[in-house]
């Protein structure tokens, strides 16, 4: 390397420097969160063999729902496992990699449309940004890396051409494979060309007619498009037994019946905080959800600075078209690659997430680089010194520079585990009854039986109406005996979703309790069911001859009901207290 190429190298590398500095300390971090389901536990991870099934697979295994497909993503994990046999410094190795080489193509991005030295800031912002620490320090976050650095080298690679005039085949091919890349590893990559397109109607300076640039263009979009199809195709084959979206819904979204404008309207409500984890996230979250995050179950207030900021926002992107085409693009960038998970089209698996925005940030730093250059020469006009004027704009650069930095990497060691993640999240989420329910079963899996079911009851307390949650607890005490606490728990979920799975514990407890009739029910739908058909039909032959008796199954020789908490059998008077009573209909 000659003296002056590394001297044009530098901001580069200094990007590249920050992208490490601010991640580097999650290299020490162990299967977290996700991690453990896609990865540790998932055995198609743990070999190479037969690969190319990958892309005949849904992304999550059936045993947790069959969600999604990423095909390219469990190739590379694969790769990763095999590299270094299931250690997950590796995982973590390849997420900083990608980290840094996305935080540099943002910076190539953004000196096709912006002065050095605001490029530079943008992407330097960018790589301290403490809102891609999920993305980049859990491990399944990796899917986002992918189709970033698919995504922006696609987008590079278009600008440099179109700039230039036409758009050669070798660079259509080029971005086609990218494109094809970014789609198999998550799905939202598949908005790339909306991005192309708002590239053409903001920052690309071609002054022929409309009508000769689509002609020249029609066939690279139309091959677009048949990639994507191509990928909606195969993606509805693996996932045919799933909606459109890919994911089962938003549990809250199911269980209250939401319709898709109340979802629409739960998107709008969430606006503000997509605005503040851009622009200044100093809170962050693993977790975000009701009551925390308002589900919408129709028109209000709370949804009106949501709408405004919309508003504001579609505005400016139209407005500033000609006058700041920078800024118009990056507004562009940003709302189109965040569609996908917004809820605003298709129900997504979530309300919000902090790794969704990975991608989406981009066009937020952007907006960032090209207000600095706006800012400099505001005060340029206002200040005689214009050395004074970029100074300032630098120091206070320097200033997010570094709690951005500070920032990330002391978030990144929030997500070494899942013990220091899920009690974190609970201090960070209060309000966000899934925290409580995730650090709950957590405490269980360990055996940490009272600290658990204080958090299942907090959970409870805050969102009743998720039958996973309801469930799991009542599994809980069905397993130590506590029969008279799990029916009501195993009752509200069946009303809250009457697909919850039907088991002998919950035909156990009602024998226990003296409901014979139910009993016998439960246990013969276990039996059409399948599985095992002893214990139901042991569940059986007791209801039958303790009704015939007439007298309860204790007295009859049945299992003696073994204590977790409060009396024997009987659950704590706080936990009567906060169990939910089942509804007769569904708010709306």
């Amino acid at each position: 390397m000659t003296e002056r190429s590394f001297r044009w190298r530098l901001p580069e590398m200094a990007i590249a420097l920050l992208a490490l500095a601010s991640s580097g300390v999650g290299i020490v971090n162990r299967f977290a969160y996700d991690d453990r389901y896609v990865v540790e536990q998932n055995a198609v991870v743990h070999s190479l063999h037969g690969w190319w099934r990958g892309f005949a697979m849904s992304y999550w295994g059936q045993e947790w729902g069959g969600d999604g497909y990423r095909p390219i993503t469990i190739l590379a994990f694969r790769l990763e496992w095999a590299i270094g046999h299931g250690a997950p410094q590796v995982f973590h190795a390849a997420n900083i990699l990608l980290y840094v080489a996305a935080s540099v193509l943002v910076f190539v991005l953004a000196r096709k449309i912006l002065p050095l030295q605001a490029a530079w800031l943008a992407a330097a912002l960018f790589a301290v940004h403490p809102v891609h620490v999920e993305a980049v320090a859990n491990i399944v976050g990796q899917s986002e890396l992918l189709v970033a650095c698919a995504f922006l080298g696609a987008t590079i690679l278009y600008l440099r051409d179109r700039m230039r005039g036409d758009l050669r085949p070798r660079t259509a091919a080029l971005i086609a494979v990218l494109y094809a890349l970014g789609c198999f590893s998550k799905e939202h990559a598949i908005t790339l060309p909306a991005i192309l397109i708002a590239a053409e109607l903001t920052v690309i300076p071609d002054t022929r007619g409309t009508r000769d640039r689509v002609a020249r263009l029609r066939p690279f979009y139309l091959g677009l498009i048949a990639i994507a199809l191509a990928f909606v195709a195969a993606r509805s084959v693996v996932l045919a037994d799933h909606n459109f979206g890919g994911f089962a819904p938003f549990t809250p979204f199911s269980t209250l019946h939401i319709s898709a404008r109340d979802r629409i309207l739960t998107a709008l409500g969430v606006v503000p905080e997509w605005m503040r984890l851009f622009f200044w996230p100093a809170r962050l979250s693993s977790d975000y959800g009701p009551p925390d995050i308002e589900i919408a179950q129709g028109v209000s207030v709370s949804q009106l600075p949501g709408v405004l900021l919309l508003v504001a926002i579609v505005a400016l992107a139209v407005v500033l078209r000609r006058r700041q085409r920078a800024i118009s693009f990056g507004i562009c960038f940003t709302a189109l690659s965040l569609l996908p998970s917004s809820n605003f089209v298709l129900p997504a698996g979530i309300v919000l997430a902090e790794r969704t925005l990975f991608l989406p940030s981009v066009g937020a730093m952007l907006v960032i680089g090209a207000l600095s250059v706006v800012a400099t020469d505001a005060l340029r006009a206002r200040l005689e010194n214009a050395r004074t004027a970029a100074l300032s704009i630098w120091v206070l650069a320097l200033v997010l520079l570094v709690l951005g930095g500070v920032r990330s990497a002391s978030r990144t060691k929030v997500w070494h585990d899942n013990e220091v993640l899920l009690r974190q999240a609970v201090i960070d989420a209060p309000r966000s009854y899934h925290a409580h329910f995730m650090l709950g079963g957590w405490d269980f899996e360990r055996k940490q039986l009272r600290v658990g079911e204080v958090e299942l009851k907090k959970a409870l307390s805050l969102f009743p109406y998720d039958p996973y949650m309801s469930f799991g607890l009542a599994e809980q005490y069905s397993s130590v005996g506590m029969c008279r606490a799990a029916v009501p728990l195993y009752r509200w979920s069946r009303g809250l979703n009457p697909g919850t799975p039907r088991t002998v514990s919950y035909a156990t407890c009602l024998l226990e309790v003296g409901e014979y009739d139910a009993a016998k029910a439960e246990a013969l739908e276990v039996i059409r069911t399948g599985g095992n058909l002893t214990v139901p039909r042991r569940v059986i032959f007791w209801a039958d001859s303790a009704k015939a008796a007439g007298r309860s199954v204790a007295k009859a020789g049945g299992a003696a009901q073994v204590e977790m908490s409060g009396g024997r059998g009987n659950p704590p008077e706080s936990m009567q207290k906060a169990t939910p009573k089942p509804r007769s209909g569904t708010e709306n």
